[in-house]
């Protein structure tokens, strides 16, 4: 026991890095956002073009440049494969924990800062920002970032706090916009209204320093307006401000109350602390002058504004994520301590979710006969889950019942990232299978046509142009029927209609069919290649 005491921190974080980088190197690209920005990083290194981001069927993924910086520059040191793309956001969550822990240490104490660490990487969602390269675990660091400074300037002023936040918001807003702008406002608006030291934030000078802090991403919109007389600017105001502000797009909308509800979603692992840590937090803002007012609202500063918004998704609220992860670990340790115990529906609902969601995955193995390898592996996966459960039950009174609940919580995590993810990848990397083949086959100064459009996936251009040159659309069946009777050598990837216009003028024609599941949208992706 002594060992394990001595080690355990060690240990846990070697896990957490493992899991982290767990087959970054080989799962395909997940379509939309991951593709496009890896084709934006792509094509900056290539036309040396690092102001507007642009790529093939990416348009509507254009955002402030910090994050295809930070690939491209990956693509430097590893070459252009995936896990340069996915490299800086794996970095970052990795900083967020050790952010929660080596901060959360000066601003707590260590053992609520630990506890709270491993509460966070051991949630759903946060994780798996570590293996898709999106904006979001970028943000979440300097946000995490901006909130620990302001609470320590809370504390006590510290003029290199100051400093650190600002350096923070501006690279923040390089990455994403007005996310970190509506999170730090907010933040400070409730501070300022319940916290005693509320004075101590007139310490930011936010008159003087929130201009220069904003001149980078300013600068930056100078330079590509010279560059296009302003056309990217306009449309990144008309698509990610002005249209969220009166709707939704992509049809990604829904009504109040959902982010609570995927938030929920999201801390299942830790739901029997759920509804404690949300109360203590949020009753804290009115009630307490201490750390629980501070986390409570650093929880609806990420939070509240984005239910009422028309536009929804996931990741809108992950800066909540963190002060929530704090208050579920300080209610975890309180349990230690006073051995009360969780109420008993919370506990039955959690380990029953956990049971369904295991049984689920053990279920689709079969279904979709995955292998026999998988299926033994899940079968175990299911045991040891319920095992763990068994045993939780049995420890409920006991200090050890915690130990058992991250135990689970870590397993589930290990299965998840480092078995289930890598067979997931195997019904949605139609597209690296099609660029794949046409390495394998065709002619390498061969011109590649991608006729097949439908879904628009930005994966397929970026792996067939990582092996050929010239990369193009085209869709009328005569100009390709021209192309491919020409000299010169030609593949084309064909949607079904297509391919039965070639087979009409050419039966004798040579195939190959390579499919699978789109991740952004129902339905199959079907590619049919023809070569000349």
């Amino acid at each position: 026991m002594a060992f394990l005491k001595r080690y355990y921190l060690p240990l846990f974080f070697l896990f957490t890095i493992a899991i982290a980088f767990a087959h970054n190197h080989s799962m395909s690209l997940w379509d939309q956002d991951e593709a496009a920005y890896a084709g934006f990083a792509k094509n900056m290194l290539v036309s040396n073009n690092w102001l507007i981001p642009d790529f093939m069927w990416s348009e509507i993924h254009r955002k402030t440049p910090l994050h295809f910086w930070n690939i491209a520059t990956s693509y430097q040191v590893f070459g252009i494969n995936e896990f340069s793309v996915r490299f800086p956001s794996t970095i970052f969550i990795l900083l967020t924990y050790a952010l929660v822990f080596f901060w959360g240490r000066k601003l707590f104490n260590a053992k609520t800062a630990f506890v709270s660490t491993v509460v966070l990487s051991t949630t759903i969602f946060i994780p798996i920002l570590a293996k898709v390269s999106v904006t979001d675990a970028t943000i979440l660091f300097f946000s995490t970032l901006c909130a620990f400074c302001i609470l320590q300037v809370l504390k006590r002023v510290n003029y290199i706090a100051v400093a650190i936040f600002w350096l923070s918001f501006s690279l923040a807003l390089l990455t994403k916009g007005p996310p970190i702008i509506l999170f730090c406002g907010v933040f400070a608006v409730i501070l300022f209204a319940f916290h005693p030291n509320r004075m101590n934030l007139f310490r930011f000078h936010p008159w003087f320093f929130l201009p220069l802090a904003a001149a980078p991403l300013i600068y930056w919109g100078y330079l590509t307006t010279l560059h296009d007389n302003g056309n990217f600017i306009s449309w990144m105001y008309d698509w990610y401000i002005k249209r969220r502000i009166g709707g939704s797009v992509l049809g990604q909308s829904a009504p109040p109350g959902m982010h609570f509800l995927l938030i929920t979603a999201f801390f299942i692992p830790y739901l029997m602390f759920f509804p404690k840590a949300v109360w203590t937090g949020i009753r804290g803002i009115f009630k307490d002058k201490d750390s629980n007012l501070v986390l409570g609202a650093w929880f609806v500063s990420g939070w509240l504004l984005y239910e009422f918004s028309p536009s929804k998704l996931p990741a809108y609220t992950i800066a909540a994520h963190i002060p929530l992860a704090i208050l579920i670990g300080k209610a975890i340790i309180e349990h230690q301590y006073t051995r009360t115990t969780p109420h008993k529906g919370l506990i039955i609902a959690q380990f029953s979710l956990q049971i369904i969601i295991t049984a689920a995955l053990l279920f689709v193995a079969f279904f979709m006969d995955l292998g026999m390898v998988l299926k033994a592996t899940l079968i175990l996966f299911n045991a040891l889950m319920i095992a763990g459960i068994v045993a939780a039950f049995k420890f409920i009174k006991s200090s050890y019942f915690v130990h058992v609940v991250i135990g689970i919580n870590l397993i589930f995590l290990l299965f998840v990232h480092a078995i289930i993810l890598p067979q997931i990848d195997i019904y949605k990397n139609s597209t690296k299978r099609v660029a794949d083949f046409i390495y394998e086959q065709a002619d390498k100064e061969s011109t590649i046509v991608l006729a097949n459009k439908r879904g628009h996936p930005p994966s397929l251009p970026f792996y067939t142009g990582l092996h050929f040159k010239d990369v193009i659309e085209g869709d009328d069946f005569d100009t390709m029927l021209k192309w491919y009777l020409s000299e010169d050598a030609y593949v084309f990837v064909l949607n079904n209609e297509q391919k039965d216009e070639f087979i009409k003028e050419i039966p004798s024609i040579n195939i190959k069919e390579v499919s699978s599941y789109f991740t952004d949208r129902k339905g199959q992706a079907s590619y049919f290649i023809i070569m000349n």
